[in-house]
């Protein structure tokens, strides 16, 4: 989690000098208030959000983190408002006005990841979170488990969380979300020669290429998980994936 959180907020590489009003590093309060916003935007996915300091809990990872906490459902984001190398370089590139975009969709970011934990941990949705062609019958928790941990898996679960961030976008600044949503298929894609199983921009490129149109009946992390689906690349087409596909017997 901590290497997601430093590739989601590494500068992209076009930033060459800041602009004349830059954001400053989040503090504890608006880190709370960007997942506290998110929060109460996500109540129709019956999931409660407990926030919590990372550093009063010993968590070492940066600016936001979550975890599913299996007994009772609930999705826990932790905070981290003390500054870290690499992550001040972003803050000083960003205009202030568009810092709370910025860290509601890293919140959003970090509430898909709960969303698909329940969906596999809790619900045993297992053909929902696993690629086309890997949900053979049945499918157990350590069937899934025994994938989750490749390169390929992960790349699969960081896709559903960008593309949440991307339609948080297309709703939270439909004037302006093109170019939020192509800054991060960017720094995605800049980075991949670093962090290859991090890369999710053939998914966000196709998907804001198409519009980022979501049905209206679907939510928006329902939207993401189609999307995802949808606008995979070859490696998650079915006859490749069948082929891949986790066994049982574990």
């Amino acid at each position: 989690m901590k290497r997601a959180l430093r590739l989601w907020l590494t500068i992209p590489a076009f930033c060459c000098c800041p602009p004349a009003l830059a954001a400053p590093y989040p503090s504890a309060e608006q880190l709370r208030k960007s997942i506290a916003e998110v929060a109460a935007q996500v109540k129709s996915e019956q999931m409660e959000v407990e926030i919590l300091d990372a550093q009063k809990e010993g968590i070492t990872r940066p600016m936001m983190s979550s975890s599913l906490r299996l007994d009772d459902g609930v999705c826990i984001i932790y905070y981290n408002s003390k500054p870290e190398d690499g992550l001040t370089q972003l803050f000083d590139a960003l205009p202030v006005q568009d810092l709370p975009i910025w860290l509601n969709s890293i919140a959003i970011h970090e509430f898909a990841h709960c969303i698909e934990k329940r969906e596999a941990f809790i619900r045993g949705r297992f053909d929902k979170v696993l690629p086309p062609g890997f949900a053979r019958e049945p499918v157990t928790i350590q069937g899934y488990m025994s994938v989750t941990h490749s390169g390929a898996m992960e790349t699969w679960g960081e896709a559903l969380a960008d593309v949440a961030s991307i339609l948080y976008f297309r709703q939270a600044v439909p004037d302006r979300w093109r170019q939020f949503a192509n800054r991060l298929a960017f720094m995605r894609s800049n980075l991949a020669g670093k962090w290859p199983e991090h890369d999710t921009s053939p998914w966000l490129r196709k998907i804001i290429d198409a519009g980022a149109v979501k049905a209206a009946s679907l939510s928006l992390f329902e939207a993401a998980f189609q999307l995802r689906r949808q606008y995979g690349p070859d490696i998650f087409a079915p006859e490749t994936a069948s082929r891949r596909a986790p066994s049982s017997e574990h």
